[in-house]
């Protein structure tokens, strides 16, 4: 359970046998929402993921289903799932989605930081979507009027699809972040071709909307990378600053760095399941408001394809 200074949220792992049916899995979640709101009646959300017993630790295993449940929605999931009408639910056996086309070359290749002399800044959180800190993150960031840019993992957008639609619904920009995570530069070039293409036709499906921009894994470029991603019309947005939230970082340290490395134009590297994160994000966004910047998602901030200085830093 965590929580934002506003609200708070839980998230529940539960294990279950083998062969267990789809009803009795509905029945497990069901009712472990319920218990979850009495027992902590001021929840906003409760979430929860049923994995195979034994199953949760192995590489790339998938959960058997994921449910999401605001507050809104408790006295109805029941009966919805037992329905087949819920919609913030996600089975293992869902269709596969096709793999998109690749698109014609984006104008913009590689870029470090926004254009022009604007008091913009962007905050881009890597590794969305996860079902305790994306609703918290969201929640903080429509109180503060700010749209943000989120880049998805695949394989999280495949699992909970419903965040995916709540950060398009919130007007953020949902980009490419790889579907495994892999470490793409030691991945042979077809291979990383399919992690693209694999989470944009993802991505696409899930929000009706194109795959314009992608971040690699841990920031590692290549030619086959930067090549893979242009050639399926993604631009790939790097980063001018790093408070550094994930190595353990105290909220005041990731305040302090961003204020004193606040310039026009800054993409701001953070991630989407940091504790230090949540605490720190509502006075960053205060302290770049107080002087005089406004947040952009990081589309509306790509350089001029004429001034784009290729693949250099800022």
């Amino acid at each position: 359970m965590r929580g934002n200074g506003f609200i708070r949220v839980a998230a529940l792992a539960l294990a279950v046998p083998a062969g267990t049916a789809p009803g009795a899995q509905n029945a497990l979640a069901a009712r472990a929402v319920e218990a979850a709101y009495r027992a902590f009646p001021d929840l906003a959300e409760v979430d929860v993921t049923l994995w195979r017993a034994g199953q949760r630790a192995a590489p790339a295993s998938a959960p058997l289903l994921t449910l999401s449940v605001p507050a809104a929605a408790r006295a109805h999931v029941a009966r919805a799932l037992g329905q087949g009408t819920y919609t913030r639910v996600w089975r293992a056996g869902a269709a596969p989605v096709a793999l998109a086309p690749t698109r014609p070359a984006a104008p913009t290749s590689v870029f470090w930081r926004g254009s022009g002399p604007m008091r913009t800044v962007a905050l881009t959180f890597d590794d969305a979507p996860h079902p305790l800190y994306t609703p918290l993150l969201l929640d903080l960031l429509r109180r503060a009027g700010v749209r943000a840019t989120f880049f998805v993992i695949g394989r999280g957008a495949e699992h909970y699809p419903y965040f995916v639609q709540d950060l398009v619904r919130a007007g953020h920009l949902v980009g490419n972040h790889s579907y495994a995570h892999r470490p793409l530069r030691a991945l042979p070039p077809a291979e990383v071709r399919r992690e693209l293409a694999r989470t944009s036709a993802l991505l696409g499906a899930l929000t009706s909307q194109p795959v314009t921009v992608f971040r690699p894994p841990g920031g590692g470029l290549s030619p086959a990378v930067r090549q893979a991603a242009a050639a399926q019309g993604l631009s790939t947005v790097m980063w001018s600053q790093n408070p550094g939230d994930y190595l353990g970082r105290t909220p005041g340290q990731l305040q302090r760095a961003f204020v004193q490395q606040l310039r026009p134009g800054q993409i701001v590297l953070l991630h989407d399941n940091v504790d230090a994160t949540l605490q720190a994000l509502p006075a960053m966004i205060r302290a770049a408001q107080a002087q005089g910047y406004a947040f952009e998602t990081v589309d509306a901030m790509r350089p001029d394809a004429a001034t784009l200085a290729g693949t250099a830093r800022p």
